[in-house]
């Protein structure tokens, strides 16, 4: 007679298996969600990439226009303003010349009168006045289309943030600090930037910052790597909604009145930061202030 068979072997050779099978499928498991992980990062990274190369090629577009652009309109520009300087001299001149006709001939003044001379040399003055202030304007916006062009041409300095940001507030004008608090920690790090141009773009942000009509300003740095920094301006004003901190860096893109804003500031920052090899992103929502975080390239101390 056959011995029994051991179904105890059997039972230990299939627990065995099983748990084999089950690590098995915990490898699997974890090196596929390890995967998930990877594309999930790699999808961000794509988008942030598209994101910036769209506006990487919307700054390119303005730059093949502006230094044509500018170059097109300063010239009939530029004599349209010194005619309408001149006409404001002509028309000064005239004013005094009715005066002294007045003088000499009285029997004029009813003339004068019936012919509304005095509103006539007021009002024209007006017009003059907004002609000239009217193209002003539009060299200032030239100006910052032309700055496209220009971008990096001036000679790269090594300084200090201190040094930076002393530049900086000795853009903003005294009276628009006097009743916000200013909180400034600034790390001694060396960059090295073109003054000029980094000294705009960040007095653009400033700029961006006070007119949210904040009560205090905060202004931070840190070293993120061996050759890295990262300032963080924040502020406590109005904030922005998603829409519009969406179109920030958009050229002509502004929420202010007309004739208070031209929408070219923050796209000039972020050209600037862009090109001196770094970063810039706004966070913010209505109510609850903004925080502006730019990141750039230092120098080993």
């Amino acid at each position: 007679m056959s011995e029994p068979y051991d179904y105890s072997r059997a039972w230990q050779r299939e627990k065995l298996a099983r748990q084999q099978a089950e690590l098995l499928l915990q490898d699997k498991t974890r090196a596929l969600y390890e995967k998930v992980l990877e594309l999930e990062a790699s999808k961000h990274e794509l988008e942030q990439a598209q994101e910036q190369l769209l506006q990487t090629q919307k700054l390119q577009a303005i730059g093949q226009l502006t230094a044509g652009l500018a170059h097109e309109i300063n010239n009939p520009l530029a004599f349209c303003l010194a005619d309408v300087r001149t006409l404001a001299e002509y028309q000064q001149q005239l004013s005094a010349m009715l005066g002294d006709v007045v003088q000499q001939y009285p029997d004029t003044v009813a003339i004068l009168q019936r012919a509304n001379s005095d509103w006539l040399l007021a009002d024209s003055a007006d017009i003059v006045a907004q002609l000239e202030a009217g193209m002003g304007r539009i060299q200032q916006i030239v100006g910052q289309l032309h700055h496209f062009s220009v971008l990096g041409q001036s000679a790269a300095v090594r300084m200090s943030l201190v040094q930076l940001w002393s530049n900086v507030w000795m853009n903003i004008a005294p009276t628009r600090l006097t009743e916000i608090e200013v909180q400034q920690q600034l790390c001694d790090v060396q960059v090295e930037v073109h003054c000029t141009e980094m000294v705009t773009a960040l007095t653009h942000i400033v700029d961006n910052a006070l007119k949210a009509q904040p009560s205090c300003i905060r202004l931070h740095c840190e070293r993120q790597a061996k050759d890295r920094v990262i300032v963080v301006i924040e502020d406590n004003g109005h904030g922005m909604s998603a829409e519009v901190l969406s179109r920030v860096f958009d050229p002509f893109f502004t929420t202010r009145d007309v004739g208070d804003g031209r929408g070219l500031g923050l796209t000039v920052s972020y050209a600037i930061v862009r090109q001196h090899g770094g970063q810039i992103e706004f966070q913010s929502s209505p109510g609850k202030g903004t925080v502006c975080t730019i990141t750039l390239p230092c120098l080993d101390s």
